[in-house]
């Protein structure tokens, strides 16, 4: 079937999913993104006429829906660290053809802003977490934020009614011993846990592929405690 108005890429899959960065600032230092000894004090992140304005994003956001677009990522960096992100939110929430809206963050200030991202019409959040033990989650967001903070976050998203998935990046020596633990716990409280595959980024983080867990061997972990069963896509393309 062809669709009218949508853009497709080279595999012929519908481009129904848009992310967009409102900064380059984040408040953790994981050393499989932003490490410390890069991004320190001295860092120079974008000034704030090198960032999209709200203007700019919502005329953006209208160009990619005309071409299909349906589904909105809010990322940054740390979005919540964008002044008046709620405001953005409820204005993308008004655009005809916008079916979706989620938002990616480290969670440690998911608590305080739950209730305006609810009410401005956020309904799914992605919160990044690695571990549940708080001396590796404090080494792996390079010493900043703490485990309790992150998951009150959690717990204030799913209490207001948000759909909430979790993300947890796997580096071997590091957190490959807190899969089982995740999968547990957040199996129990009904969040749905994706593993992700330690990668380079932009050749900032010192990636090494023995630091790589692969899927299969996640699969194989969690298979052995909890049997797992093959799902089909929601959708063609979906991300």
């Amino acid at each position: 079937m062809v669709m009218k108005n949508v853009a497709l890429d080279k595999h012929h899959r519908p481009l129904q999913d848009l992310r967009i960065s409102v900064t380059d600032r984040c408040n953790f230092r994981c050393r499989y993104c932003m490490p410390e000894e890069i991004f320190g004090q001295d860092y120079s992140f974008l000034s704030q006429d090198k960032i999209l304005s709200f203007d700019e994003i919502e005329r953006l956001t209208r160009i990619f829906v005309s071409l299909g677009v349906r589904k909105i990522r809010i990322t940054g960096g740390e979005p919540l660290l964008r002044k008046n992100l709620p405001k953005l939110i409820e204005r993308l929430n008004k655009i005809d053809g916008v079916e979706d809206i989620a938002l990616t963050t480290n969670g440690t200030l998911l608590k305080k802003f739950a209730k305006d991202l609810y009410e401005a019409g956020l309904r799914r959040v992605t919160v990044s977490i690695d571990s549940l033990d708080e001396e590796r989650f404090s080494y792996m967001s390079g010493n900043r934020g703490n485990v309790k903070s992150v998951l009150e976050g959690i717990q204030a998203a799913s209490d207001i009614g948000m759909k909430v998935k979790i993300n947890m990046v796997v580096q071997k020596g590091n957190n490959e011993q807190d899969i089982i633990p995740m999968a547990q716990y957040f199996k129990e409280k009904k969040h749905i846990l994706r593993f992700i595959e330690y990668m380079d980024v932009g050749n900032y983080n010192g990636w090494k592929l023995d630091e790589v867990v692969g899927k299969q061997t996640i699969i194989d972990m969690i298979n052995e405690v909890m049997p797992l069963e093959f799902t089909e896509a929601n959708y063609v393309g979906e991300v």
